[in-house]
């Protein structure tokens, strides 16, 4: 078979069905390393690992691979023998088969738990430019992926966007539900609750359930599951973890994922009580072949400290949590790190260091909620209640806890920027800026957008507006800078409530602005970083 076809093939078995391109390929003949390579992400896309591990091992007895059949046989032993992957991106991916290369060498990274290598990986393909290929489009998917696991949930949802908006989207469908699981794992890690629910439903409604050789549709129902753990709707991520993948021994997953599916089933089992289902779900995590894979080990160590803190074992939970956050921080897995605090951190708060698991609880509470990922704030808050516990208003964790992108945010709102305006200016949804300004009001300790632009404020004189303003003008100014209600402004300088909304009014016209943060931020001056917001 040609290049060109070997290419077509792969991407009809990407965006319709693997199955028919697989059936395709073996009637044309696999005879030359190119062709092997196909046969192998076939044979992983229609959940035939033995077959793909198969071909993976014709392809090491080859010399000379070109790296292409590196990256697929990387991929193969990764995905169905949990075989971390060695040597990925350092190999020349260009000419017919570059995309197709990068996009196996950053799936095989993330399969391999190589978080931070995938990410670099699959943005030589992504880029800027639109999504036009199937391969672009899962690479996208796989860069969303790693930014969820690196923390970055904004990043994450603009990916997700990005295909879901993308022209050729319409016509991908395999890919629509892979992108469509991704949205739902995003959506819950943003705390987007509803969106989630509406999500799982979608996806349960668009056709039949998972087969036993439709690795990408039980793919997109396992992340739909990851999306709703998150989301602390344990009953359906369980139902939709044994759905998608197969049965109690998941066999449709790749072996990383039923490592999360297994970490599902035992916090379903134990929100029941049931210990002893709990258990059995440890055994067959337990038996998986993960011992060089320190993503998958860190998993199993969650399981492991889950199990032994509901067994009042907290000892042996400290230490399994402990050592699963380390693993986790080796491969660049700040959301698994953080996973692996709250357990550890809850199992302390059962044991004799109460006050130390305690508040640490409540500092990634506060840190989680100060970043956006609603999820993790949620879950450490019920950790809390398990203990007689609620989150303590402590505002004002400070400017440096913030994102990039919220650093961005907070320095347009503090400009007067609505969050209409904001979201077309950073190319980002108006839900994800209202959640981004609800988590920096929390860590900047204040209640309002004109008190974000205070606490940025570097200490510049502000313009002078004496030309502009009248004198009550710019004593109503000053005092809408420094956060004061109607209320408060009519009693210090002793007019009505009535004068003071009519002076605002004024204020509006006379500066071209249209909110009290855009007055605050003329009277101040401009703001730091503004233009370099808008660029952003």
């Amino acid at each position: 078979m040609e290049t060109a076809e070997l290419v077509d093939l792969v991407s009809s078995g990407l965006t319709h069905d693997a199955d028919s391109a697989l059936t395709r390929l073996v009637r044309a003949g696999i005879d030359d390393s190119s062709s092997l390579a196909a046969a192998a992400f076939l044979r992983v896309l229609t959940c035939r690992f033995d077959d793909a591990l198969d071909t993976a091992h014709v392809l090491e007895a080859r010399a000379d691979l070109p790296a292409v059949a590196v990256a697929a046989r990387a991929l193969a032993v990764a995905v169905c023998a949990g075989v971390v992957a060695a040597d990925l991106g350092e190999r020349e991916t260009d000419g017919v088969f570059g995309d197709l290369t990068a996009m196996l060498e950053a799936e095989a990274a993330m399969s391999s738990g190589w978080i931070a290598l995938a990410a670099d990986i699959a943005e030589r393909i992504v880029g800027d430019d639109p999504i036009a290929t199937p391969t672009a489009a899962w690479s996208t998917i796989a860069l969303a992926r790693a930014r969820s696991f690196e923390g970055r949930f904004d990043d994450a949802d603009r990916l997700v966007r990005r295909v879901l908006t993308s022209p050729g989207i319409g016509g991908w469908p395999q890919l629509l539900l892979l992108a469509s699981g991704a949205r739902i794992f995003v959506d819950a890690h943003l705390g987007r609750l509803e969106d989630v629910d509406r999500g799982v439903r979608e996806l349960r409604a668009v056709g039949a359930e998972p087969t036993d050789h439709d690795y990408i549709r039980a793919g997109s129902w396992v992340m739909a599951a990851f999306g709703a753990h998150a989301a602390g709707r344990l009953a359906d991520a369980a139902e939709l973890t044994l759905t998608g993948g197969g049965g109690e021994y998941l066999p449709r997953l790749q072996i990383v994922d039923r490592l999360y599916g297994y970490e599902i089933l035992v916090e379903e089992a134990l929100s029941r009580d049931d210990v002893l289902q709990a258990r059995t779900w440890t055994e067959h995590a337990a038996g998986l072949p993960v011992e060089d894979h320190l993503m998958a080990t860190a998993t199993l160590g969650r399981i492991r400290a889950r199990v032994a803190v509901a067994a009042h074992d907290t000892t042996a939970g400290i230490r399994a949590s402990a050592d699963s956050g380390a693993l986790a921080a080796i491969v660049g897995s700040d959301l698994e790190v953080v996973r692996a605090r709250i357990i550890e951190s809850s199992a302390r708060a059962a044991s004799g260091d109460r006050i130390r698991g305690i508040d640490e609880l409540e500092e990634v509470a506060r840190r989680a909620g100060a970043s956006g990922a609603a999820a993790i704030k949620d879950w450490a808050e019920r950790e809390l209640r398990t203990h007689g516990r609620r989150l303590r208003n402590v505002p004002g964790l400070g400017w440096d806890v913030l994102s990039t992108s919220q650093q961005r945010i907070a320095r347009l709102a503090a400009a007067g920027l609505r969050n209409r305006e904001i979201a077309a200016a950073l190319w980002i949804s108006e839900k994800t800026v209202e959640s981004h300004v609800a988590a920096i009001l929390s860590a900047l300790g204040t209640t309002n957008r004109v008190g974000i632009g205070r606490e940025i404020d570097t200490g510049h004189a502000g313009p002078d507006l004496g030309h502009v303003l009248t004198m009550r003008q710019r004593e109503v100014a000053d005092l809408v800078a420094q956060g004061r209600t109607n209320a408060e402004i009519s009693g210090q300088l002793g007019i009505s409530e009535k004068t003071v909304e009519k002076h605002v009014a004024g204020l509006f016209s006379r500066l071209g602005v249209g909110t009290r943060a855009a007055i605050a931020a003329r009277v101040r001056g401009a703001v730091p970083g503004v233009e370099a917001a808008h660029q952003g």
